[in-house]
């Protein structure tokens, strides 16, 4: 794709500085003329300008300095060089508080103009590639934020602050979905350092040490330029191996020698390479176990193994599920999406026991997102069967829930005794339901007013 070129608006009422200054810059830039501020003006509004140069003395004197800050608060993202014969200092300090990024004598010769042209938009080029970058980065720390207010989470962030200052190697431990390549990345990620990541299932022995070391030109056939493998790459940083149990065991020794000695050697060279690294291994199984099955190496267990960290399954931070539901619809809303859940939807995934964890949810979300435009809500028929079908299964697994008493209390006459039958059933059903009556009405078939009046009977809404 072909770059457009800068377009510099000349402002300047000599039209013999028009055709000078067009001539000089005509294979760099593209320039447009205006001969007066009410010129320039009604072409800065109609047009993308990126530098002005602007003449301070044109049908009246300083129009330069009075049209400059009109410029500036039209588009505060133009540069604007002034270009005069006056040489007064007094003018320069005045023009440059106004906003103009440089002064130019009008005696200059073409290098000057070039220079300072060049000088002003690579500055201005930095400072948005740099604002850029910073952006970027909220954006991608906004992304990968880690959601919960529950003791489990906050247990889990203060152990990333305590280790994220330390290059000692990590294992991270947690069920599948759980989002430990978004944990590693709170530790490992540091402005400016690397942070490589290795699926250890796609490393296979034939193509480890090339991959993993590097290689240099010529060491195989179609080697044909030096290579970096992805330890130098993640030199100064961190390497991160997601799932490190499928790593084969045949390549692991060839790991446990970087890692402990750090340095490595590409293929087809005899050079040692010094390197600085971290290493940050995740896992959804036991590695002690795959230890004991001889399946994976010990001494490059226990070298790994200097700090672990567990993350909680999404089963057992419950109260954090609301948080990343929220979080997820305003990430996956498309146009006419639903804003919320009915409370009968938010009771049964609160209910779910996630197997899949965050990924499952936000998979599920990003699902009802677009197969619900255009409802007010996501509610309780919108759930998938799994998920619905986990109320009536807790229900019908306390199995004295609809079982009523054996024996009659001699001491109640038949009434009393149905309505204790019927307080213990709704009092089981209230808690089974976490109080969620619109959910309870649907699954007893009773209406809402009914179920309430019964509730407030036995004093289960108090």
């Amino acid at each position: 794709m072909i770059e457009r070129k800068k377009r510099i608006l000349i402002v300047d009422d000599d039209q013999s500085i028009h055709l000078a200054t067009k001539y000089l810059l005509k294979d760099r830039f593209e320039c447009i003329s205006a001969y007066n501020g009410d010129e320039g003006k009604a072409i800065v509004s109609n047009q993308v300008i990126d530098l002005i140069l602007l003449d301070l003395h044109m049908r009246k004197y300083e129009e330069g300095l009075e049209y400059l800050p009109i410029f500036k608060e039209m588009d505060p993202g133009i540069d604007v060089i002034i270009v005069s014969s006056n040489t007064e200092i007094d003018l320069a300090s005045r023009a440059s508080r106004l906003g103009a990024s440089a002064y130019l004598h009008k005696d200059h010769s073409p290098d000057q103009l070039y220079l300072t042209i060049e000088s002003v938009l690579t500055k201005r080029d930095l400072f948005n590639e740099n604002k850029h970058h910073i952006s970027a980065r909220k954006r991608c720390l906004e992304k990968s934020k880690i959601i919960g207010t529950s003791s489990k989470i906050q247990e889990l962030l203060k152990s990333i602050e305590k280790v994220k200052k330390s290059n000692a190697n990590i294992i991270i431990t947690a069920e599948t979905g759980s989002g430990k390549e978004l944990v590693a990345r709170h530790i490992g990620t540091m402005e400016g350092k690397p942070f490589v990541t290795i699926d250890s299932a796609t490393i296979n022995s034939s193509l480890a040490e090339s991959m993993l070391f590097g290689y240099e030109k010529g060491a195989f056939t179609g080697a044909n330029e030096q290579t970096k493998g992805l330890f130098e790459e993640a030199d100064g940083g961190t390497i991160y191996f997601d799932e490190i149990s499928n790593m084969p065991i045949d390549i692991q020794s060839k790991l446990l020698r970087v890692i402990q000695e750090k340095e490595i050697v590409r293929l087809g060279s005899t050079k040692i390479i010094p390197l600085e690294f971290r290493v940050i291994c995740a896992t959804n199984k036991g590695l002690e176990k795959l230890v004991a099955e001889g399946k994976f190496k010990d001494d490059l267990y226990q070298r790994l193994n200097v700090i672990s960290i567990e993350i909680p399954p999404l089963r057992e931070r419950k109260e954090d599920i609301t948080l990343l539901m929220t979080h997820f619809m305003e990430k996956f809303r498309v146009e006419n999406s639903p804003h919320k859940f009915s409370d009968a939807a938010i009771s049964t995934m609160m209910n779910y026991s996630w197997p899949g964890n965050i990924r499952e949810l936000s998979n599920l979300i990003a699902n009802l997102c677009v197969m619900c435009v255009n409802q007010e809500e996501i509610g309780f028929e919108d759930l998938p069967g799994k998920l619905k079908e986990v109320i009536l299964k807790n229900i019908t697994e306390e199995k004295d829930l609809l079982n009523p008493p054996t024996t009659f209390n001699s001491e109640l006459d038949y009434y009393q005794f149905m309505n204790q039958i019927e307080g213990d059933f709704l009092r089981k059903f209230y808690k089974s339901f976490n109080g969620n009556v619109s959910l309870m009405s649907k699954s007893l078939k009773i209406s809402r007013s009914n179920l309430y009046s019964k509730l407030t009977i036995h004093n289960l809404l108090n």
